[in-house]
């Protein structure tokens, strides 16, 4: 993640100067009030975004919520990350693979344990959502708020729609 931050730092601080000259110049132009402050507070604005929408297009995976990743993805590959609770998951919808950052439950890990297998015997390992309710069991969760989880399961019949071998 330092190559990024590194690119933040740099990409920000150049923006932010082309900023300041816009600033500096429209000091001294014959423009409107409103335009003197309008255009540098919106370079200096966009300045600041840059970087982070840029995050996306570089190929980093985007943090979501596990009910905003696609429905059904084949799985390309995951690094989870233990000590934080995330995992970067390479999900293939169409044609390319997108990154995508979420939470590491112990569902997910079961899931993905079981798709590294499927896919070290060469299988495809496609995930498809399911949601379930979640135990109430005691006072784990008294106001039912946990209630709908969304979780990956492996499709079992991932197979099935490959054409026969002739």
């Amino acid at each position: 993640m330092t190559l990024y931050l590194d690119f933040v730092v740099s990409f920000g601080a150049m923006l932010a100067l082309m900023a300041v000259i816009a600033a500096w110049l429209f000091r001294s132009a014959a423009a409107p009030l409103w335009a003197k402050l309008l255009v540098p507070s919106l370079a200096v604005s966009l300045a600041c975004y840059a970087p982070f929408a840029v995050s996306a297009m570089m190929g980093f995976p985007v943090s979501m919520r596990m009910d905003a990743l696609p429905d059904r993805a084949e799985l390309v590959a995951f690094v989870a990350h233990d000590g934080d609770g995330r995992v970067d998951l390479w999900l293939r919808t169409d044609a390319s693979p997108r990154a995508y950052e979420t939470k590491l439950t112990p569902q997910m890990k079961k899931i993905l344990r079981e798709a590294q297998e499927a896919m070290a015997q060469g299988r495809i390992a496609m995930l498809a959502k399911r949601s379930e309710k979640a135990p109430r069991r005691g006072a784990g969760d008294p106001l039912g708020i946990g209630d709908d989880m969304t979780i990956y399961e492996l499709d079992p019949n991932a197979l099935s729609a490959l054409p026969p071998k002739e």
